[in-house]
């Protein structure tokens, strides 16, 4: 069975670029894409961090896949984005519901995060 993941993108036009090439390189490693999160294994949400209703719409979103855990197929919650750069250790710390906060450095190798 494949592995499956939603890609959940917030903010501007450059993290629906980058969530598109986030998606092709899963799909190019085998993960199937599914539009819905509450389908998918892993939520990949694609955060900003530009001003603070984007950062809170960040955190609501990571919160919202988080609850899917235990009540379906979600099983890991995953921070990608601006604010999973700028703020990722102290992201981390703060909220660990998230199962992993990757940067951009993280992204060639996604699929092994």
């Amino acid at each position: 069975m494949n592995r499956t993941v939603a890609v959940v993108t917030l903010g501007c036009a450059r993290n629906e670029v980058d969530s598109e090439e986030l998606a092709g390189r899963l799909a190019a490693d085998g993960w199937t894409l599914v539009d819905d999160v509450e389908s998918a294994e892993v939520a990949l949400v694609n955060t900003c961090g530009f001003i603070e209703s984007a950062k809170k719409d960040s955190i609501d979103a990571l919160l919202e896949a988080n609850s899917l855990k235990g009540h379906g197929i979600t099983r890991a919650v995953v921070a990608v984005g601006c604010m999973a750069e700028r703020y990722g250790e102290e992201l981390a710390k703060a909220l660990p519901e998230a199962d992993a906060i990757l940067g951009f450095d993280d992204y060639r190798d996604i699929s092994a995060r």
